[in-house]
């Protein structure tokens, strides 16, 4: 067995091992104690998390951060894989504790000269824009282990009413318009409710026992979320040409955009009562290219709005 192959099985055995001797791998792989050293401290070099201990009980162990045996990929493969990670460089934080810049770096640095020189030309011609937040979100990996674990945490959460103590247990996590989302069972509320992840302070494990909740993934819940509303209100827009234009590039507004032959038309949709402001601010950026007709709460919201703004301009 050659030197390279013996080095990535035996980082494939330790792996899966977790605790063992030098001689018990010198005797699996059939070589000297002293090769199996010099082995071990190579692999060490090459970033394998080892910690050694002597005595009786003693011997190798693999630090939590396990390394991950070689992956072949094709050329296409690998700059794949670098843009799907580069796309990530937008968002605040994530719920990983490997930081992005860190693992493009390595993945670059192990890449053919051409393959190299390939991704330099393709990185100014495409990007996965994503809009950037100055609101960092400290607390994703305790919370999406929580979810994954389907346990219960105690959270900080600032709300409108200052910081708030409520103890959750998160279906998971999604991120929108550069902001972190979970959704989960708040204990205080006795229901679901929506948190906004860079409002979570501080998040502690507890050793509370979780529910069974309705949801089995963090899309069930989005699917379902958006089919029930609670305390609806129907919000009925009618848009011009520019109109349904606009309304096609707004994430919230383009999957309920109904067109008429001209190129005119109307959104027509169901929205919890407390969105109905944020709604009327987003249509609000349309300007004259939409005319809300119900509910009726919005069309005055939008003529305090222009009232507001005309006097300004007097």
């Amino acid at each position: 067995m050659s030197k390279t192959k013996r080095l990535i099985e035996i980082m494939m055995t330790v792996n899966a091992k977790r605790k063992f001797t030098a001689r018990e791998l010198a005797e699996e792989f059939n070589v000297s104690y002293r090769t199996i050293l010099r082995d071990l401290d190579e692999l060490s070099e090459l970033g394998v998390p080892l910690y050694s201990e002597v005595g009786a009980d003693g011997g190798y162990y693999v630090l939590n951060e396990r390394m991950l045996p070689p992956v072949l990929l094709k050329e296409s493969e690998a700059i794949a894989l670098y843009f799907a990670f580069h796309s990530l460089q937008f968002l605040g934080a994530l719920p990983f504790e490997t930081e992005v810049g860190y693992v493009l770096k390595k993945l670059y640095n192990y890449l053919p000269g051409d393959a190299k020189l390939r991704i330099n030309t393709m990185k100014d011609r495409i990007v996965f824009w994503n809009p950037s937040r100055v609101q960092t979100a400290n607390e994703l990996d305790i919370i999406l282990n929580a979810a994954v674990d389907q346990s219960i945490v105690t959270i900080q959460y600032d709300s409108q009413k200052g910081i708030k103590e409520r103890m959750i247990q998160p279906i998971g996590l999604y991120s929108h318009n550069g902001f972190w989302y979970c959704p989960a069972y708040c204990f205080l509320r006795e229901e679901i409710r929506l948190f906004r992840a860079d409002r979570i302070k501080k998040a502690v494990h507890t050793d509370k026992k979780g529910r069974k909740l309705p949801y089995q993934s963090i899309m069930e819940w989005i699917e379902l979320s958006e089919s029930e509303v609670s305390n609806p209100v129907t919000f009925l827009v009618d848009l011009t040409r520019e109109g349904v234009r606009r309304a096609m590039s707004e994430l919230d507004l383009e999957r309920h955009v109904q067109r008429r032959e001209d190129g005119t038309g109307w959104v027509e949709m169901n929205i919890p009562e407390s969105e109905l402001t944020y709604f009327v601010d987003l249509v609000w950026n349309f300007g004259s290219e939409a005319y809300v007709l119900e509910p009726k709460e919005a069309a005055a919201s939008m003529k305090r709005k222009l009232e507001t703004l005309l006097e300004k301009y007097k």
